[in-house]
């Protein structure tokens, strides 16, 4: 008896292994029943045979374009299933399968083998796909998640940022609630930018990007803007700007804005006390070069290559410690800002020349994402 046609007669007791082990792992605040903890297993093993018997047949999709085990995925996120369970019922799926094969009467048949190897890789491809889209599922679930905190949080900071306002304007304050509603206000803009960051991340990570507006701007004017903002903010802090040629182009002035005060604020926390940062935008033919730079201690090799992705900063052991004053998206945004652009952005670090961030911008671009 060919693997393909076993399975199909055998279904049942196949079924109802899959079962029993999806019943011992089932979330502890869930109670299934069989249909919950069979799901599309019998579509997954139809598929598997439905493989073993035409090797040329194309994975089976429905009316969306859906594998069964791509459908097994999405609902094993939804019942709290992690990702190690829906692996390991793929591993029990596959030792019941062959265990039963192995029990039968043996006919020493030339393709027993044959038949065994093709059932692996054909389960294997089932559990690719699983993997896959439990993974896609999940992250798009991590990133609405996030855009809704970003998103309800701004009423609460915005009420903040008003009652700080009130205290550093009120005529009948003393200088010491002055000093705590500029203290709050002061907080309230670094919880604002965040905020913005986070979103920006959470778009670009869901696939809908960061929108560009275009209009004409003049860099040397909007860099010594941010940067008044920043000496405001930081006082005693020396912040030095200057540009040279002709800096003005048809660009999103609010998302360069955010290039500047990213880059500005990294350079104000990692550069050495005493020193200054200096902002450099110069003309240089077709395009503008926009550069910070700050003194201190170089970033780390590890810590560089990944100096754009916070999550592979994270990954490669990068620690969030108390004295951090944000999660890294800053410079994730401004690459991707720079990328929305049309333009590159690089970064040269060490103990003798301190860090430099460059990037590099078309005088005019074309938006390739409504706003």
């Amino acid at each position: 008896m060919r693997l393909s046609i076993f399975i199909r007669e055998n279904m049942e007791p196949i079924l109802q292994g899959w079962e029993d082990f999806a019943r011992s792992i089932q979330p502890s605040h869930r109670l299934m029943d069989t249909i919950e903890l069979r799901d599309h297993a019998r579509e997954i093993l139809e598929e598997v045979a439905a493989e073993l018997a035409l090797p040329n047949q194309s994975r089976t999709r429905d009316a969306q374009g859906n594998t069964a085990a791509e459908i097994h995925a999405d609902t094993r996120v939804e019942s709290g299933f992690s990702i190690d369970q829906v692996v390991a019922e793929y591993r029990a799926l596959r030792a019941s399968v062959l265990n039963l094969w192995g029990r039968r009467e043996k006919t020493a048949t030339w393709f027993e083998v044959d038949d065994m190897s093709r059932f692996n890789d054909a389960l294997d491809r089932a559990l690719a796909e699983s993997v896959a889209r439990y993974s896609t599922t999940a992250r798009q679930s991590q990133d609405i998640f996030l855009g809704v905190i970003g998103h309800d949080l701004r009423a609460p900071l915005h009420a903040l940022s008003l009652g700080a306002q009130y205290l550093m304007r009120s005529e009948d304050a003393d200088s010491k609630l002055i000093q705590l509603g500029s203290r709050m206000f002061n907080s309230t803009v670094r919880m604002q930018a965040i905020l913005d960051n986070l979103l920006d991340f959470t778009r670009s990570r869901t696939g809908i990007g960061i929108p560009i507006r275009i209009e004409e701007v003049d860099l040397a004017v909007l860099s010594e803007q941010i940067a008044e903002e920043f000496r405001a903010l930081n006082p005693g802090k020396i912040i030095k700007t200057h540009a040279e040629g002709n800096v003005s182009g048809w660009l999103d002035a609010g998302r360069i804005g955010q290039i500047y005060q990213n880059l500005i604020g990294n350079a104000l926390q990692y550069g050495m006390a005493g020193t200054p940062v200096s902002i450099l935008t110069r003309e240089d033919g077709e395009e503008i070069i926009l550069s910070v730079h700050n003194d201190g201690p170089p970033i780390p090799p590890e810590v560089k290559k990944n100096i754009f992705d916070p999550l592979r900063r994270f990954a490669d052991g990068e620690k969030c410690t108390a004295d951090r004053k944000n999660l890294g998206l800053g410079l994730y945004i401004v690459r991707e800002i720079v990328l929305a652009h049309q333009g590159t952005i690089n970064v040269s670090s060490t103990q003798d020349m301190g860090t430099t961030f460059t990037v590099r911008l078309p005088k005019s671009i074309k938006p390739t994402i409504a706003a």
